[in-house]
């Protein structure tokens, strides 16, 4: 009995110790893990990929301090859409979000917050890549994308008619 409670007690700490695989979580209108990005992000642990295919999002996502991908299927910003609605910034990274948390592929428009109408950074610095922010607005800075305290990576975006005071 005791050598089967040392074997078992091996192969329980063994299976713990087993690094985790990464998943890919897909996000669209049907056929897809998730219908919203939100929802596929709060299912999402450290090191997933969220792809989302093409189409218009009404929502806004927060990375909740994250270490994943979230792109869109296509890579083409034109075809997948995130439209906030007015409701705030349309994309935050306000959790302590690194390099290893990378936003890649999407039009970010209608968002409209104090600071960062598009997208807010606060003390993080996460990976921004082939987006286009347009049409987001904020009443104190930054209508397209606000970095307090943030050192992002912003490489290969387009900003256009996007106001702040």
């Amino acid at each position: 009995m005791l050598r089967f409670r040392l074997f078992l007690t091996l192969i329980i700490a063994g299976v713990l110790t087993l690094p985790l695989q990464a998943a890919t979580i897909t996000v669209a209108d049907n056929g897809a893990d998730y219908t919203s990005i939100q929802a596929a992000i709060d299912a999402a642990n450290n090191g997933d990929e969220i792809i989302v295919s093409p189409g218009t999002y009404l929502e806004t996502i927060n990375f909740n301090g994250k270490a994943i991908t979230v792109r869109s299927a296509s890579g083409d910003p034109a075809d997948t859409i995130i439209d906030g609605g007015g409701n705030g910034s349309v994309v935050t990274c306000d959790s302590g979000e690194t390099s290893t948390t990378v936003f890649d592929g999407f039009t970010i428009t209608n968002g409209s917050a104090y600071d960062g109408g598009g997208m807010y950074n606060e003390s993080s610095s996460p990976t921004v890549t082939n987006c286009t922010f347009s049409g987001n607005t904020a009443d104190e800075e930054g209508g397209g994308m606000e970095h307090e305290f943030s050192r992002s990576t912003v490489t290969n975006c387009t900003f256009s008619g996007n106001t702040s005071d």
